[in-house]
This record gives structure tokens, sequence and C-alpha cells, in this order.
């Protein structure tokens, strides 16, 4: 475990030696704020106010936030975990950690880790604007909890399989560019799912990261959902794990 975590916090202390780590927070910081900014100004016309159509904060401004939200975050993933393993393999310090006693899976789980603290970190920025809403609004806790959660497992399942991409190649860019196609593909592919046989169609909409999301932005926290973000995260933690073992065997 103290190996786990030696590998965590060195994860984590890449992040801010380098801008990527910063420009991500600064980035998502800015986007976040314009984006609520936005949302709130549409649901606040004063004309609308004043004849008594005041914006339902739960139906209304809580999934258009935290939905448009979750994009970004889709988007951002590739950027945070293209680096986890393309990085050390480009600088020769992957072989050290290979030729070191410890485990391929303490490695990965170091990584994925160090990933997930960051993806925390990164959407707690989003609090301010969640005690605005508390403050000045009557928002569902439960609902905003529940898309905290969704949020948070959606953006550590794409990490997990950005990471595991990462693996496969020296090159950033290459998995950056991969983990983005991927992600996008398990993204829409429940749009795809109508146009095909039923047996397809359900696996398709299973496999849909949009329809999980989708059901846990309004409250509605299934443990069909839970299932398969972490059957998702854990999927990807083992295909890594035997990608990287099969180096110390190359």
């Amino acid at each position: 475990m103290n190996v786990i975590w030696a590998i965590t916090k060195r994860e984590i202390h890449s992040f801010f030696k380098t801008p990527i780590g910063w420009l991500c927070i600064l980035g998502f910081s800015i986007i976040n704020g314009v984006i609520f900014s936005w949302v709130v100004a549409a649901y606040s016309d004063p004309a609308a106010v004043r004849s008594g159509h005041v914006a339902d904060i739960n139906q209304q401004i809580l999934p258009d936030y935290f939905g448009t939200l979750s994009v970004i975050l889709l988007l951002l993933s590739p950027v945070i975990s293209m680096r986890s393993f393309a990085e050390d393999r480009k600088q020769q310090s992957f072989t050290l950690l290979l030729s070191s006693p410890i485990s391929s899976f303490s490695i990965v789980m170091g990584k994925f880790l160090g990933l997930a603290i960051f993806s925390l970190f990164l959407i707690a920025t989003t609090l301010p604007c969640s005690i605005l809403l508390v403050r000045y609004g009557e928002p569902n806790i439960a609902i905003l909890a529940a898309n905290y959660l969704a949020n948070f497992l959606m953006l550590v399942s794409c990490c997990s399989l950005g990471m595991t991409i990462s693996a496969c190649t020296k090159n950033q860019l290459i998995a950056g560019t991969i983990s983005f196609i991927s992600i996008l593909l398990l993204w829409f592919c429940s749009g795809i799912a109508p146009l095909l046989s039923n047996s397809f169609s359900d696996i398709l909409s299973y496999i849909s990261l949009l329809d999980h999301i989708g059901s846990m932005s309004k409250g509605l926290v299934q443990v069909k959902d839970i299932v398969y973000f972490l059957g998702f995260i854990v999927f990807f933690i083992f295909a890594c794990t035997q990608r990287v073992e099969r180096y110390r065997w190359q």
C-alpha cells in the first residue's frame, strides 16, 4: 500500500510541476464560470420573473449546468490521462519502474489513484457555484449530489480508459487522440442503438456513457449505473495491468 501511495503522490506532483495540470485547472475554472453565468442568466429573465414564470432550479438550471459541465469534463479526460504512461516511456523512467520490485498492479493502481485525486480536485473547483445555488436558490441536495457523483464517476472512468491507451504508446498526442475518439464513441453509441437489432441495441444502450449519466443527473442513483462505472474502471485497470506486465517480459 505504501508503494501505491508513493506512486500516487508522484503522479499528483507531476500534474503541478508541469503546465498541463495548471492549464487544465485554469481553463476548466474559466469555462465553468462562463457556463454557470450563462445558465443562470438564461433563466433569470426579468420579464419572466415579474410574470411569475420562475425557472425550476431542479428541472432546468441543474440539468443544463451539469449537462454542459459533463461534456467539458469528457473533452478534458484525454488531456488528463494521455501522459500517465506515455511520458514515462518517453523519458525512460518507465524502465526503472519495471526493473524495480514493484508489481504491475501497484504501478497501475498508483497512477489511477493519482488521476482520480486530480479529477476530484478539478471537480471541486465547481463548488463555489453550487454554494451560490444553495445560498440563493432551493436545489434538491440529493439531485445536486447525484450530479457530482455522476460527473466524478464518468471522469475517472474515461481516465482509466485513457490511461490504458497511454500504456500502449510513447506518443502523448496519439494516446490523447485515440482516447478522445474512443470516449466519443462511448458517449454517442446510444444514438446508434435504435438503428440496430434488439440484442445489439440493448448492448449499445448499456455501454453508452450518456444513458448512465442521464439517469443519475435526475437524482436516480441506481445500482446498475454504479456497477457500470465500477465495472468500467476495474476492466481498464485490469487491461492496463496486463499491458504493463507484458512489458516486463519483452
